[in-house]
């Protein structure tokens, strides 16, 4: 019993000396680990932190290298751009191979090496983000940065459109983009910044609270353990010392007052100035004189712990007595102290304000550009509404603009732009604002100033380019421009009224002579038909998206007696939005006027294909189908390959396709037609000179056109059995014809005398009401060529 007892009690005393080592012994093990994990959080959380500032600062260098390549297509600063870019994409690699199940280790830390992190920082990095990134701000920092990545990948697609666009309007479309783009991930990054700066006070609070709880536990229980642990607390101390030393970005710590107690080097090179002059200065002392006050609401509520952060931008002194513009971010540290982040933001405004500048002026000429002229151009109609006050609108347009570009090349229009803009600036007051609005169309905006003060400005203007000769390689071109004023005051509609009217203005100024102005009033009836057919462009465009437009016919047919030959012209019409048919005369001069006429013409182009193949007997019994061409379709480079495809989808045999063109578009556009007419006619369409004798002109290049047909205007044919002179113009345009070998044709007959006469005279052809009154295209394509002969129709 006694050497049980005594072996019962030299166990228990084995126990009792054991038990409180292996207790030390596992609260050892236990300090290492903690001590351990609370560096490497800290040192991770860090490293975090670091990389922000790097991966913000590679946004916005792709962001300024993209910019700058889109405006001078340097393969450099694509490829500079591309490398920045390379950043962020890594750092998202290396996100989602954390986020794998099971993570992919290693190929997240060769990511963040390519994200620029160091190489020694990786390993902590993967280690936060996989045992932590669910809890509390780590979780939002993270979710903030994944919702990077649509902005991120949006600028690496942009980037790569950019290196295969070559178009400057895609380009200039692709720039406004990145702007967007770049205000975008300006957001997110400041949202990861301040998720970050959030999720390292949390670590910090955390951390310091677990850390005072565990050190009164070793205290009590573990006095042996203290000096082990002091040491390895001084050692996570000198690393996190390390970290604080060699972060990117300025870190300083203040006491109460606002004096600096430390700084780590990135400060005082932010600043230029070395530590020991920073350090127990006033904090406030740095900052620029105008920026002092600036967020003091927000200090007072950080002092009263009323929030925990702020972030602002401001300027800072530096040693040369120049100032750098910082990022700031104040947020409570231990106890009354602060800790102040800077980050030079200086490069970044500056690209702020170039993309700026570069979105509100004209980068040939320097002024402002068409949408800075309307955000101005609204805010001075605010001011004549609100003040009562009087403003003008000048509409600038250079007459020969177009000669210089054709003859000497766009290098010479872009010198002539920039010498008439020297001009306006001298003879402009200090206020006006000059504007280009596109092309070689300029804006003046006169403000507090009436159309009758703006005259004698704009008619100095006026003289001073007519003046002022342009010369360019030994050539030398007189330079004049047409300028329409308009009123700006409390009872204007709004800024596009005053915008078409100046452009009206600016047209009538072209259509009576050019170089001179036209300054509308209320009572301008001219002035009121141009609204009248601005207004038309949008129930063009509308009548067209609404299939609001049909075709009627007109038959031709031989002026010789037994003749016959299915022959007719197409004409377009338009039904309003009530139903009822518009007259031709009212909406296509509008159409001609603002450029939509030519959509007008591939809609009658392809709609007489489309209906023609549906007739097939028709077709085969059709001789001439002719169809009306404006100047404006000439003018697009891609209408004749426009035809051509539609002839061949639908089958349609060129020879039995007849294009009019009037002398005046043949003329004005007579290179263009050339091109279109030898383009279609190895095709074998024929072509017809609409309108012929009104001008006179057209003789000169009758022999230079590939012209089939001449249509001799009605205005000669209407009277011709009571009038000798018309009959003496129809005999005289009909022989030019023949002897050329043209086929001639008279439009509106309307009269049984005057198709004897034609007949007398020799005309082949007559067109009119007295032939053939126009019905549905559909109707005449259902008859033969015998259904309607050339009797009195009326």
């Amino acid at each position: 019993m006694y050497i049980f007892s005594n072996n019962t009690s030299g166990t228990r005393w084995r126990f009792e000396l054991l038990a409180p080592i292996l207790g030390l012994l596992a609260l050892m093990v236990l300090a290492v680990g903690f001590t351990y994990t609370v560096a490497k959080i800290q040192f991770a959380t860090a490293a975090y932190v670091s990389g922000q500032s790097i991966w913000s600062r590679a946004q916005l260098a792709t962001v300024y290298y993209l910019d700058r390549y889109s405006r001078a297509g340097d393969q450099e600063d694509l490829e500079r751009a591309r490398e920045w870019l390379a950043i962020p994409l890594a750092d998202r690699e290396a996100r989602q191979a954390m986020a794998a199940s099971p993570i992919r280790e290693e190929e997240a830390r060769a990511a963040l090496i390519r994200g620029d992190n160091h190489p020694e920082d990786a390993a902590g990095m993967v280690w936060l983000y996989r045992h932590f990134s669910g809890f509390g701000p780590l979780q939002q920092a993270v979710r903030v940065w994944e919702a990077s990545d649509e902005w991120i990948l949006r600028l690496q697609s942009l980037t790569e459109e950019m290196a295969q666009t070559s178009e400057p309007a895609a380009l200039e479309a692709l720039q406004k983009e990145l702007g967007v783009l770049n205000r975008r991930l300006d957001t997110q990054t400041e949202q990861f910044r301040s998720a970050m700066i959030d999720a390292a006070r949390w670590v910090t609070r955390f951390l310091s609270t677990v850390s005072v709880v565990f050190l009164v536990v070793i205290i009590v229980l573990a006095g042996l353990l203290s000096a082990w642990t002091l040491r390895v607390l001084r050692y996570s101390e000198s690393r996190f010392r390390a970290i604080f030393e060699q972060a990117a970005v300025g870190i300083a710590q203040l006491d109460g007052r606002g004096v600096i107690r430390d700084i780590n080097p990135a400060f005082g090179q932010i600043l230029g100035l070395p530590r020991e002059q920073l350090v127990g200065c006033l904090y406030q002392d740095l900052i620029h004189p105008e920026d002092v006050n600036k967020g003091d609401e927000f200090r007072e509520e950080l002092r009263r712990r009323e929030r925990s952060a702020y972030t602002l931008e401001k300027r800072l002194k530096c040693a040369d007595g120049k100032t750098v513009w910082g990022r700031v971010t104040v947020s409570l540290g231990q106890g009354q102290e602060f800790v102040v982040i800077l980050e030079d933001v200086s490069e970044s405004r500056r690209l702020s304000m170039e993309l700026s500048h570069q979105a509100t002026h004209d980068a040939l000429t320097g002024l402002f550009n068409r949408r800075a002229f309307e955000h101005r151009l609204t805010e001075t109609l605010g001011r004549a509404r609100t003040e009562n006050s009087h403003h003008t609108l000048a509409f600038i347009d250079l007459d020969q603009f177009k000669v210089v570009n054709d003859t000497s090349g766009h290098f010479a229009g872009d010198r002539l732009l920039q010498q008439a803009v020297g001009i306006f600036r001298r003879c402009l007051r200090e206020g006006d604002m000059l504007a280009r609005l596109g092309g070689d169309e300029f804006g003046v905006i006169f403000e507090h100033c009436d159309p009758e003060q703006a005259v004698p400005v704009a008619e100095k203007l006026r003289v001073a380019l007519d003046e002022t000769p342009f010369a360019w390689e030994g050539n030398s071109y007189d330079i004049s421009c047409s300028i329409g004023l308009v009123s700006i005051s409390a009872g204007t509609p709004d800024v596009e009224h005053v915008l078409k009217s100046a452009d009206v203005a600016c047209y009538l100024a072209k259509e009576h002579g050019r170089n001179r102005i036209h300054l509308t009033s209320d009572k301008d009836e001219a002035q009121r038909e141009r609204l009248g057919q601005m207004q038309w462009v949008n129930r063009i465009r509308a009548a067209l998206a609404e299939d609001r437009l049909f075709l009627e016919a007109q038959r031709i047919v031989p002026v010789r007696e037994g003749a016959s030959a299915l022959c007719y012209e197409v004409l377009v019409r338009l039904r309003s939005e009530t139903g009822e048919v518009v007259p031709p005369g009212v909406f296509l001069p509008a159409a001609e006027r603002f450029g939509a006429v030519h959509q007008i013409d591939r809609w009658v182009v392809r709609e007489v294909m489309r209906q023609l193949a549906r007739h097939p007997a028709h077709l085969a019994e059709l001789q001439t189908c002719h169809i009306n061409l404006s100047g404006g379709s000439l003018d697009q480079a891609d209408f004749g390959a426009f035809v051509i495809e539609v002839l061949r989808e639908f089958g349609i045999p060129p020879g039995k396709i007849c294009f009019e063109i009037t002398e005046t578009a043949a003329v004005n556009n007579l290179a263009e037609a050339l091109d279109f007419m030898e383009l279609l006619g190895d095709l074998g369409c024929q072509f017809a000179l609409d309108d012929f004798g009104t001008g006179l002109s057209s003789f000169a290049y009758l022999r230079r056109l590939p012209i089939h047909c001449l249509k001799i205007d009605g205005v000669f044919v209407r009277d011709i059995a009571n009038d000798e002179t018309d009959r003496a113009m129809v005999r005289a345009i009909n022989e030019i014809g023949k002897t050329l070998g043209k086929h001639t044709v008279a439009e509106f007959v309307e009269t049984e005398e005057a198709m004897a006469w034609l007949r007398e005279i020799g005309v082949d052809g007559a067109q009119g009401f007295w032939v053939h009154r126009p019905c549905a295209f559909e109707t005449l394509l259902r008859e033969n060529r015998h259904s309607v002969e050339p009797t009195n129709a009326s």
